[in-house]
């Protein structure tokens, strides 16, 4: 049992709540440090890719590795938290992350990008995206929309950045002085999973007379479990142990309980896709302005209007959700309809002007996704099944990523044209579309 459910536990106040603010502060250098550049693909592979001839395909494979490896980061993370704390789990992944960020210096053409960004960062970030939302639940809950808007927030302004950032450094260090620099920005993760530390509780002083009955009621009660464990070894064969171990480790890994929820799994899928929708999408973004004619200081600022509009979107969102109650699950559909309608006017135009309004807007969009999107699962499972539950919905985006980035980079390849894929991209939103208000109508029925 852990030690905050025990009897007689209670919290230590507000020293101990008031650590939650650091764990806040973890979280956004976590996330900083883990995926601060992703957005930047573009301007940081643009010349790359061309200089060595690789193609759009290689770069959205190595994409879908990396989510499907954070779901196996998630999932190794849920086995670790069994026997050894959270925070030690995210220490691992930190090492990956780094070690993963360091070898991507040395790559010679976009193929060794699945390994190095795909495999080691993605399975590194999949052990740390757990850590930093458990603790974060752990801390708050009638105020967690609240704080993870603010998180957000704050992540957003620094990112808003990134790109002005990104082409600094590209010009006056180049590409491999680039990743190096970014590689000391990955280092950071180590002090976001130190702050990862669960929320102290002290013992009661007082004992009365209940607790004393209750605690010979208690032991009473061991005993007897303990009379019947041995009994029921004695009975159950040796060959059956092993299997049933096997098994029970199985199904522990891969939390098949959560999969029995047909709520859930309708979640779970139409998040898959919006959110591989939504991150291929803006991997790709650079690539589309590039092939629109614009200059790198034009992408660069396109970049930097979407990353200051989320910076708006997750600012607003705590100021909404103060004054009114929000289903986070209504607010994850509506952002992903307008997604859709803002997607396909930002293919028919071409004029800087409109699209960097039109960035704007699913910049803010965007913001409300990634908000919603793992409150959304917290909301519907218990806070205990949290990290198994999060940890499948990476698996269900990373499957679901590893099998549709390729297919996305081989329309562009196959097209020699930008559009088609990010058509494609947008259509993808439509399960998620589609398949929750029929699950809305049968559960009214």
């Amino acid at each position: 049992m852990d030690r905050e459910n025990k009897p007689g536990y209670k919290s230590s106040g507000s020293d101990s709540d008031h650590w939650g603010y650091v764990v806040c502060f973890g979280t956004i250098i976590t996330f900083i440090a883990g995926i601060g550049h992703v957005n930047s693909f573009g301007l940081i592979y643009n010349d790359f890719i061309i200089d060595t001839q690789s193609t759009a395909k290689s770069l959205t494979t190595a994409y879908g590795v990396f989510a499907i490896m954070l779901a196996i980061g998630g999932l190794i993370l849920n086995v670790i938290s069994k026997k050894h704390s959270l925070r030690m789990g995210g220490f691992i992944g930190a090492t990956m992350l780094s070690i993963g960020s360091l070898l991507t210096v040395t790559i010679s053409n976009t193929n060794q990008l699945p390994f190095t960004f795909g495999a080691l960062q993605g399975i590194g970030f999949g052990m740390m995206v757990p850590v930093c939302y458990s603790t974060l639940n752990h801390y708050f809950v009638r105020k967690r929309t609240l704080v993870m808007s603010l998180c957000k927030a704050i992540q957003g302004i620094v990112l808003m950045w990134y790109p002005q950032f990104i082409k600094l450094i590209m010009f006056s260090y180049g590409f491999r002085g680039t990743l190096l620099i970014l590689t000391g920005i990955s280092l950071h993760a180590f002090p976001g999973m130190a702050s990862m530390t669960p929320r102290v509780k002290h013992r009661s002083r007082k004992r009365t007379a209940k607790d004393l009955r209750d605690k010979n009621e208690e032991s009473n009660l061991l005993r007897d479990v303990e009379n019947n464990a041995i009994v029921s070894k004695t009975e159950v064969p040796k060959t059956r142990g092993l299997f049933d171990k096997i098994s029970s480790h199985i199904l522990e890994f891969l939390s098949i309980k959560v999969w029995k929820d047909v709520v859930y799994c309708n979640i779970c899928i139409g998040q898959s896709f919006v959110n591989f929708s939504d991150l291929t999408f803006f991997m790709l973004h650079p690539m589309l302005l590039f092939q629109y004619g614009y200059d790198v200081a034009n992408v660069a600022m396109c970049i930097s209007i979407g990353a200051g509009a989320d910076v708006a979107g997750r600012c607003g969102l705590p100021l909404i959700s103060y004054f009114t109650h929000m289903n986070t699950r209504h607010l994850f559909y509506a952002a992903t309809f307008f997604t859709i309608i803002f997607r396909i006017v930002l293919l028919q135009v071409r004029q800087f002007l409109w699209v960097a309004v039109v960035t704007a807007v699913l910049g803010v969009l965007r913001a409300w996704l990634h908000v919603a999107s793992p409150l959304v699962i917290a909301d519907h499972v218990p806070h205990n099944d949290f990290p198994g539950a999060y940890a499948m919905f990476m698996l269900a985006a990373g499957v679901i990523n590893v099998v549709c980035a390729p297919l996305i980079g081989l329309v562009k390849d196959v097209y020699q044209d930008y559009v088609p894929a990010f058509y494609a991209l947008t259509f993808c939103c439509l399960p998620c579309l589609v398949f929750w208000p029929i699950e809305y109508l049968l559960r009214r029925k």
